[in-house]
């Protein structure tokens, strides 16, 4: 089979069609939209998830100058075999509001509304349609595109598809470090409001020049910010579009098998070897309570393949730049969340403390930040849910939760929980010598980098840190970088397939039989005044017999006790010094 080549970057249908690119099928729910017949459908999705070339797919199909393209385009499709009575019956107005600088913020709008303006002129000249260049409001604009439109066009009951994409990605970059300039521009008079207001009013006359919307962003804060200037339905959360967009695995599987000749790979990597990489940073979301399959983030799947196609083998190069956001940016999202609420979620992503206390709420339908008050809880939950930070899961008991989806998003929490709990900044991103550990056993590095997140949050914040919290932040952050193993922290201990009641602090799983592997037990000792030298040696004798005792009980786990060149340690923070021992098989 030829093989194809991986759509990177490229969120035009036509090209990727034409341009022997994969293309995972997802026009069927072209039909599922159609058939609910919503005027203003709003779908939220975190950024690079793909949603931009869903846009285009749409774009291309309902555009009336598209017949006879229809059958190059979409021939070998889902829609192409059962087309809607709708299909290019539509002149498309499409704006792009990804590209929007936030510097300059206003001109910057109205340059894209009126580009996308003038695109609509050029596609339809027919309809002889001019734009007044002396207009320099994006609203005013509007008015006089659809007084024009409305005398141009043949039939009063052609209409507009107006189709805006990534409808508030400025507006988020704005939220993250200016929530006045936010307020302004979504207020009663602000420029963004009043351009909703006119497609508003374009949508609802009786010979209406627009006949359909379809919208893509974010989260829902800036579309309910400027309610009464503009109505949708939202169709994010339910359970029929779960798979519009991204990959399940069975998709990502197919693309990796159309544009990656795998018995090339063979000593090198399998596919399974490769799709868990692609699981530990990119799978995990669910974007509705009731869903079949979790989702990959497909834009940064096909990114890390085409690192791994250059390269000729697996990277431990997962960095995304949205994934890895500046932690200042990101702050200044959290800091929505009114300070009781904000350290209660972060402690409860950080496992932070003893409770296991899961996020259990109702996702918030109005995030309306112009009300000036401060997220609540549910609300930061929500914000955190629609840009990507959390997702649907399932706890033990079959409760719905929220949950971090991926590592990726998980080192985030851990790095801004660090930042906002402790005064003294610990560097996370540059530890020596911990790839040895998996090599060579050699624990040096490991020893070397927990020592210094320790003893950077420790000092004058005992009563914020607990042995969880610490070992969530050491395997998390400090071992992440690991290219052969899987880590897990708080790992259930299994006997003839049952869980018990007990949990090791850390084991780290080496898919390579021949390498170490390692059970961690941690033992963290706070400093008190009336501790005396034989009172802190005594207590540190105690506290590495019980780690110990625990590591001999966890050795009878199903998979512990079948697992090749497991290495046994015990680690003691106690007093601000770190004992870290091997443990043999006796005590």
């Amino acid at each position: 089979m030829e093989l194809k080549f991986l759509p990177k970057l490229i969120s035009n249908f036509r090209e990727i069609i034409t341009g022997n690119f994969a293309f995972i099928d997802k026009t069927r729910f072209i039909e599922t939209i159609e058939s609910q017949r919503l005027k203003v459908p709003l779908f939220l999705r975190p950024r690079r998830f793909g949603k931009s070339l869903f846009t285009d797919i749409l774009a291309q199909y309902y555009d009336i100058n598209g017949i006879s393209d229809f059958k190059p385009l979409f021939g070998n499709t889902y829609i192409g075999e059962h087309p809607t009575p709708k299909r290019n019956s539509f002149y498309i107005l499409k704006f792009d509001f990804s590209g929007v600088n936030s510097d300059n913020l206003k001109e910057n709008f109205y340059i894209t509304v009126k580009a996308s303006l003038m695109d609509f002129c050029s596609r339809y000249p027919s309809l002889d349609i001019r734009i007044n260049e002396e207009t320099r409001d994006a609203a005013s604009l509007m008015i006089l595109f659809f007084t024009s439109f409305k005398k141009s066009r043949p039939q009063n009951t052609d209409r507009i598809f107006v189709i805006i994409d990534e409808y508030d990605n400025f507006a988020n970059d704005v939220l993250a470090v200016n929530n006045d300039q936010f307020r302004e521009m979504t207020g009663a008079d602000g420029f963004v409001k009043s351009f909703y207001a006119r497609l508003k009013f374009a949508a609802k006359e009786s010979d209406a020049a627009v006949g359909r919307f379809f919208i893509t962003g974010v989260s829902s804060i800036m579309i309910n910010s400027i309610t009464s200037g503009f109505d949708s339905d939202n169709i994010s959360q339910l359970p029929e579009y779960n798979e519009m967009i991204g990959f399940t695995e069975n998709e990502l599987r197919d693309l990796i098998r159309q544009t990656m000749d795998m018995d090339s790979c063979k000593g090198l990597f399998t596919e399974n070897e490769l799709m868990s990489r692609l699981k530990l940073y990119f799978d995990g979301y669910a974007f509705s309570p009731i869903f079949k399959n979790h989702m990959f983030n497909s834009a940064m799947c096909i990114n890390y393949l085409s690192r791994v196609k250059s390269l000729g083998q697996l990277t431990g190069d997962y960095e995304d730049e949205y994934v890895n956001m500046d932690i200042a940016k990101f702050s200044g999202l959290m800091n929505l969340i009114q300070p009781d609420d904000r350290e209660r979620l972060s402690r409860i992503v950080a496992h932070a403390d003893d409770s296991e206390e899961d996020i259990v709420c109702t996702l918030e339908k109005n995030l309306n930040i112009n009300t000036g008050s401060e997220f609540t809880f549910r609300q930061g939950v929500s914000m955190l849910f629609y840009l990507g930070y959390l997702t649907y899961g399932v706890n033990d008991i079959g409760k719905t939760i929220f949950v971090v989806p991926n590592l990726g998003y998980l080192k985030m929490f851990l790095k801004y929980y660090v930042s906002l709990f402790f005064r003294k900044r610990t560097p996370v991103d540059s530890f020596g010598g911990i790839s040895d550990m998996e090599e060579n056993g050699n624990m040096t590095g490991f020893v070397k980098a927990l020592g210094t997140v320790i003893s950077g949050i420790i000092p004058d914040n005992e009563k914020d840190v607990t042995e969880r919290s610490l070992v969530s932040i050491a395997g998390t952050l400090i071992l992440s970088s690991l290219e052969h193993c899987r880590i897990i922290t708080e790992y259930e201990i299994f006997h003839n397939g049952k869980r018990t009641d007990e949990r090791a602090d850390l084991v780290i799983l080496n898919n390579r039989a021949e390498k170490p592997s390692f059970l961690i037990e941690f033992k963290y000792l706070r400093e008190k005044a009336e501790h005396r030298d034989t009172t802190k040696r005594r207590n540190i004798t105690k506290a590495k017999k019980a780690a110990k005792e625990q590591i001999l009980r966890y050795l009878t786990d199903d998979t512990l006790k079948e697992t090749p060149n497991l290495r046994k340690y015990l680690i003691v923070y106690a007093f601000g010094s770190l004992v870290c021992e091997e443990a043999g098989n006796q005590n």
